[in-house]
């Protein structure tokens, strides 16, 4: 809802004067359009396009330089970036705080990509790890969100978790990676089921605590996304229990769109909409086996139906005694 929808409501229900509703609009209308984040997203893709070339330049040069030089180099890059980002740090709080450097976010983040560099590297040549893949994930996984914490950063929180997902996979069935799809897995799913509800559960609990609270958000996204697949992936490949996935599936639906509700969420309300409607069309294709003419019926009718529904979160309408509802994240 954009900032003059909200005024004119305000200004409809009596709550907003005639003169303060203009002074405010016009107030909104006028003021200077700000480049924030337009200048934060250059910066991170220019910190993707600099690892992009330091692995474009390995790949050219490694025979010259050799391998050691190579580690080497990027691992003082490594420790240069860590050491600004350290030196800059912001103080520890457990609520939502900023770097006390404009550049503090993104030597972190520059830390990070370096880090994985070195570590891949350090596998690939001289195979660091050994048969133990799992370490190779689940070392970034544990840092990440170390500095994530530390540093107050969602951008390593999501790194973190999604190496910690990649971790998951890799201990089950390593040379599924290069061989078939994770999903086909049953003991992958489980997995990520545990491994989601784990997750989602710690972020509760911490937000609850006053623990970071705004991480919440992050850590909805990233492993929702994941608990809600493997939910699917249960339905679609594991048919003893397809009806059970198929009510698990209704109840993670259920609790995302109650959720976005309350937080007024359009994404997770697309989220519960989007897994819900491929679960609940797989089931009835499933077990009915419509005909072309019946499929096609449904999928028109059932397509607007969900659109209907999902414009039902565009038309929220504020209520202004209703007290805040979860941690505003920035």
């Amino acid at each position: 809802m954009s900032p003059k929808e909200i005024l004119d409501q305000l200004h409809e229900r009596g709550l907003l004067p005639t003169g303060q509703h203009a002074l405010i609009d016009r107030v909104e209308r006028e003021r200077p359009f700000s480049l924030h984040w337009e200048l934060r997203s250059v910066l991170y893709v220019g910190i993707l396009f600099m690892s992009s070339g330091l692995g474009l330049l390995i790949y050219e040069n490694y025979d010259a330089l050799g391998h050691v030089t190579i580690l080497a180099g990027i691992g003082l890059l490594c420790v240069a970036a860590f050491a600004y980002a350290w030196s800059v740090r912001p103080p520890w709080t457990p609520a939502l705080t900023q770097s006390q450097s404009p550049f503090g976010d993104y030597a972190l983040v520059l830390g990070c990509l370096l880090f994985l560099s070195l570590e891949g590297y350090a596998q690939y040549e001289y195979n660091l790890f050994g048969d133990r893949y799992g370490l190779v994930t689940f070392l970034p996984a544990i840092l990440f969100l170390a500095l994530a914490y530390r540093f107050d950063h969602r951008g390593v929180l999501g790194m973190g978790l999604t190496a910690l997902m990649a971790w998951v996979g890799v201990t089950v069935r390593p040379l599924d990676l290069y061989l078939k799809t994770n999903f086909f897995d049953e003991r992958v799913i489980y997995s990520a089921l545990m491994l989601s509800g784990v997750l989602i559960g710690a972020a509760m609990l911490l937000q609850r605590r006053g623990i970071k609270p705004h991480f919440t958000f992050s850590y909805l996204l990233v492993i929702g996304n994941l608990m809600l697949v493997a939910l699917l992936a249960g339905m679609f490949n594991v048919p003893d229990l397809r009806l059970l996935f198929a009510v698990g599936l209704a109840l993670a639906c259920m609790l995302f769109d109650r959720y976005a509700r309350r937080e007024q969420s359009f994404l997770f309300g697309l989220m519960a909409a989007i897994y819900g409607y491929i679960g609940l069309s797989y089931l009835l294709f499933h077990y009915l086996r419509p005909d072309e003419y019946v499929s096609t019926f449904y999928l028109l009718l059932s397509g607007g139906v969900l659109v209907a529904y999902l414009l039902t979160y565009k038309k929220q309408k504020i209520d202004p005694d209703a007290p805040p509802t979860g941690p505003i994240s920035r």
